[in-house]
């Protein structure tokens, strides 16, 4: 399956990754990802014996699995402060005011990941979206919390009106894509056809169904379900005395990063070997055209391009909104 979308679009390279975390979890065999080698490269997808209505039945399934009641995406903190307004696995909601509240979160955290083991994906998913950083505070005397160095950095939710990653993007995309047919979720996947169920207005630039992968914009429902499964390639890696790292980000660790830096790999390679380039020290080194050892060994191991996508940061000091630019690519020479 080819992907709608274009290179230079941050997004396509997260469905795809997305997708390809989706079919191995179905048990789909030689899943293979990567860039057409043409002038407009496109995203490819495939698995052995799956075409692609086969591919977008596993997609449609996927969905009405999450979608489904008493699963993960499901699970919400019922307990002060949250009164049910959040989800146990958003990596940013309110934070807790006392250690009780802290250990009830960690609790519901580790139960709900002991009952998602046996879900591929599932957990590599909750993994690497982070979690609230109950060890972060901006003072010694820890009276001002900041749990969202926690949070993975391409988890791009505004958090607008007290909204959370898991409660107001994920769960509601599962219910709309489990609502679409095999049909209407290949053509999505492909571009063939645009259905943004999740916005309601006609103004595409107001579209949050992106999730910060682009800049607001009318995005088909399917292929930002894949998208947002395609944060499990990015894991976090969490830091006592410092905001979380999270895999692709430059500057390394910095809680509002610059840019995203991915490779470009060009014809079909499996996932591991994507995640192995995207959480390698030389990807980030990369992005300088100076840095000719680790573009080297980018070249070594598949890549012939990187592509940088600037981070947009609005204005709004309660609820600032990110989201990644046009990318640049840079052929690794």
């Amino acid at each position: 399956m080819i992907l709608g979308g274009d290179i230079t679009s941050a997004l396509t390279s997260f469905a795809g990754l997305g997708l390809a975390l989706i079919l191995e979890g179905k048990g789909a065999q030689r899943v293979r990802l990567g860039w057409t080698d043409e002038a407009e490269p496109r995203l490819e997808v495939s698995a052995e014996d799956y075409d692609d209505d086969a591919i977008a039945a596993v997609v449609h399934r996927h969905a009405q699995a999450a979608a489904a009641p008493g699963t993960w995406i499901h699970t919400d903190l019922e307990g002060e402060p949250w009164n049910g307004t959040s989800a146990v696995f958003s990596p940013r909601v309110k934070a807790a005011a006392t250690s009780e509240q802290w250990h009830e979160l960690q609790r519901l955290r580790h139960d709900g990941i002991d009952r998602e083991t046996w879900q591929e994906g599932t957990v590599d998913l909750i993994g690497a979206l982070g979690e609230p950083a109950y060890w972060r505070f901006a003072d010694k005397e820890m009276k001002k919390p900041r749990p969202d160095e926690g949070a993975n950095r391409w988890e791009m939710k505004t958090r607008n009106r007290g909204e959370d990653f898991v409660t107001n993007r994920l769960r509601s995309l599962a219910q709309i894509v489990s609502a679409r047919t095999d049909e209407r979720v290949a053509t999505g996947l492909r571009g063939q056809t645009l259905i943004d169920e999740a916005y309601k207005g006609k103004r595409s630039e107001e579209s949050r169904t992106p999730t910060g992968l682009t800049p607001p914009r009318f995005t088909d429902s399917a292929l930002a379900w894949c998208a947002l499964w395609g944060i499990a390639s990015f894991p976090v890696i969490h830091r006592l005395r410092q905001p979380s790292v999270t895999a692709g980000a430059v500057p390394v660790g910095q809680f509002t990063p610059e840019c995203l830096v991915l490779p470009v790999i060009v014809g079909g390679v499996s996932l591991e070997r994507w995640r192995a380039l995207l959480v390698s020290r030389q990807l980030v080194m990369a992005k300088e055209p100076q840095e000719r050892g680790p573009r080297a060994w980018l070249r070594s191991h598949g890549a012939r391009a990187v592509v940088s996508f600037p981070l947009h940061v609005s204005d709004n000091p309660n609820a600032p909104e990110r989201s990644l630019g046009a990318g640049r690519i840079e052929v690794l020479a």
